[in-house]
């Protein structure tokens, strides 16, 4: 009897707790994944970039990698937008103009450095490598024109933009001559181009100034 209730009393000897939830642990994973795929990416190209080589300096095994993304490009872009996103947000002035203007200047400055220099080396590597174009244009491109182009219909609403603005050519000229500037390198990408390049094209599409 005395043996049983001994038993009864020490249940923490014999049978440990609980575990702990495995959530925090997948996502500091997934977090260490994601920045060891942008180091590896700003260190030493998508070329040199792979699987195992992420894994490795994330700590983690191959399988856990794949576990979330199908291929090295799909993780090394989430890993480039998980660093960039932050740093070119679209603002919400209330006018459609300053709000494409501020961020194409936030763009120009970003694109003039170390970002800059990333997504030209992944729009270069994306030429002979498909699935990077399409994690580029998918991840990247499509959803930065699709908050442009929300910015530009808010604009026709409030009566800022003609009604049958074409806003997929708008946001080519809005946005071309930036990533010109970026791959060629035949003139500065900073705030007074983006600011003439706002202001040049605004005027051709008639729109008002708020001011």
């Amino acid at each position: 009897m005395r043996a049983v209730e001994r038993a009864v009393e020490q249940p923490a000897e014999n049978h440990p707790g609980p575990r702990p939830p495995g959530r925090p642990r997948s996502e500091r994973a997934r977090r260490a994944i994601l920045q060891a795929a942008n180091e590896l990416l700003e260190g030493e190209g998508f070329a040199a970039v792979t699987v195992e080589a992420i894994a490795e300096r994330a700590g983690v095994s191959k399988a856990t990698v794949y576990r979330w993304w199908p291929n090295r490009a799909a993780v090394v872009m989430d890993g480039f937008l998980s660093t960039v996103s932050s740093e070119v947000p679209f603002p919400h002035t209330g006018h459609a103009r300053e709000d494409i203007r501020l961020h194409m200047r936030r763009l120009t400055e970003a694109f003039g450095g170390r970002i800059g220099r990333t997504v030209a080396a992944l729009i270069a590597e994306g030429q002979t490598e498909p699935e990077l174009a399409e994690a580029l244009r998918s991840r990247w491109l499509s959803v930065r024109r699709a908050e442009a182009r929300e910015i530009l219909e808010l604009g026709i609403e409030r009566g800022e933009l003609s009604e049958d603005l074409d806003l997929e050519v708008a946001v080519d000229v809005l946005y071309g001559p930036i990533y010109y500037r970026l791959l060629v390198g035949h003139a500065p990408l900073d705030g007074d181009f983006s600011d003439a390049l706002a202001d040049h094209i605004f005027a051709g599409l008639g729109a008002r100034d708020p001011a």
